[in-house]
């Protein structure tokens, strides 16, 4: 099975923490993405978390401010994987945590890419 880095197929899109729920919920329709990485604003290279578009709709749905920062809602317990570890890992490290996009970091720690759960079950399908 393919290592997990072969399924990367952009740079990965990301925010810090103290920037705000609008211009999150902008970049991920300007890229046509479902999530954003927040990563450490002086390190840029150290993923802390995820912001999804359900983050988003949960902060709307509690009526907060679009000016809310990021880390008020970015979704705590990051899951990552390193670049060189098996698709199939990514699989069930997605299905576990029942998340739909899972942080590629290298062995240092930094920041790879991102993949997602139609990644995953693309290169997974081609082989059933």
């Amino acid at each position: 099975m393919k290592p997990v880095k072969s399924l990367i197929r952009r740079s990965p899109v990301v925010i810090t923490p103290k920037e705000s729920l609008i211009q999150a919920a902008e970049m991920l329709a300007a890229e046509s993405i479902g999530a954003l990485v927040v990563i450490d604003p002086v390190t840029q290279k150290k993923p802390l978390a995820v912001l999804s578009e359900r983050d988003i709709v949960r902060a709307v749905a509690m009526k907060m401010p679009l000016s809310t920062p990021v880390e008020a809602f970015m979704s705590p317990g990051l899951v990552t994987i390193e670049e060189d570890e098996d698709v199939c890992k990514a699989a069930k490290l997605m299905t576990m945590h029942n998340i739909r996009h899972l942080v590629v970091v290298n062995k240092q720690g930094e920041l790879v890419g991102v993949v997602s759960i139609r990644d995953v079950l693309k290169e997974l399908g081609e082989k059933c």
